[in-house]
């Protein structure tokens, strides 16, 4: 029987201080990865994760490498409780992510939203976990110094095609665009500064129920933001991609990366065009996946799932909800 579980993985906006603390302390695989990301870096990445301040945590060139190293921390001390014995952290020679874990708890998808698609291809072995280290802080060191300037904003109540309407009404082509169809009645939009901030009032004006800017210092999924993806392609080129061991579900398609060999075209893709996580849910939920996992910190991803599709969700953000969600899959796939 095909396994009824999706591990989806959360993105920018999701980093909080203090988050990956516990979970460090309690797994000597969850050390190893903010060990050896540390190590990497050139810095304490674990210490802005663990004490801040938030101000540092939230630039986007401490955040991209903050929110993949807590989840694949997460990742691997969930694979280390559900087979209960230690073990170093894969070097891409032996199996990866979620291959490391019993079959029994082993997900059909996996599937990350927005910077969340990096966490995801580590669980799913296409890139290991130091290289997808070096490429996220590649990106957000790009966006930070090449890429486009502006904002983005959560939009609630408002489906995007709605959204695209208002847009097209209310500044120039191009100036501000739906960036991330998260659900049926939410979604994100980017675009420069000033554009942003004339599409939130309109799009208050016309229905609707609130516009909240986000922590973010650029502007991503926009069109402007694919000027750095020449020089992240070229990073890229350094790099193995690997064949997913189980499908990945693709941003900019809502369905599965065909091959490893075409996921850095669609890399850089990612930065310009819209994350269809809308689609992404209920692709995997209509191919049978029953319960979502969301592992990281917090539980904004399965926010968004929960008003897709009606699934059981389960999160795994510490040590306790760790041990609960193991038993919970295992009750729910046994079941």
């Amino acid at each position: 029987m095909a396994s009824p579980l999706a591990f989806v993985f959360p993105g920018q906006g999701s980093q909080s201080v203090g988050m990956g603390r516990a979970v460090y302390e309690a797994s000597a695989r969850a050390r190893a990865v903010f060990d050896e990301a540390d190590r990497i870096l050139g810095y304490k990445l674990s210490e802005i994760c663990f004490s801040g301040p938030a101000s540092r945590l939230d630039d986007t060139r401490v955040a991209q490498p903050a929110i993949l190293t807590t989840s694949v921390s997460l990742l691997e001390a969930l694979a280390e409780d559900a087979a209960s014995a230690p073990g170093r952290l894969s070097d891409g020679s032996e199996p990866r992510g979620v291959a490391r874990l019993p079959g029994d708890i082993r997900p059909a998808f996996v599937a990350g939203h927005s910077l969340g698609e990096f966490s995801a291809l580590v669980a799913a072995g296409v890139l290991t976990f130091p290289d997808a280290l070096r490429l996220v802080t590649e990106r957000g060191r790009l966006a930070a110094t090449k890429g486009a300037h502006g904002a983005m904003a959560a939009v609630i109540g408002m489906s995007a095609a709605d959204v695209d309407r208002v847009i097209a009404d209310t500044v120039p082509q191009g100036s501000a665009v739906v960036a991330n169809d998260n659900g049926p009645s939410q979604v994100t939009i980017a675009g420069d500064s000033e554009s942003v901030a004339k599409v939130s009032a309109a799009l208050t004006k016309n229905g609707a129920r609130k516009v909240v800017p986000l922590r973010i210092s650029g502007p991503f999924h926009f069109p402007a933001m694919g000027a750095i993806g020449g020089d992240l392609a070229s990073f890229m080129r350094t790099m193995r991609f690997r064949e997913p061991v189980v499908p990945v579900v693709a941003n900019t398609s809502g369905a599965p990366h065909e091959s490893g060999a075409r996921i850095p075209d669609a890399l850089v893709r990612h930065l310009s065009q819209r994350v269809e996580w809308l689609r992404s849910v209920r692709f995997m939920a209509e191919r049978g996946a029953s319960t979502f996992v969301e592992i990281g910190a917090g539980q904004v991803v399965n926010g968004l799932v929960k008003r897709i599709a009606d699934v059981k969700l389960i999160n795994v953000s510490d040590p306790p909800s760790i041990s609960e969600a193991i038993r919970a899959l295992r009750a729910r796939v046994g079941s």
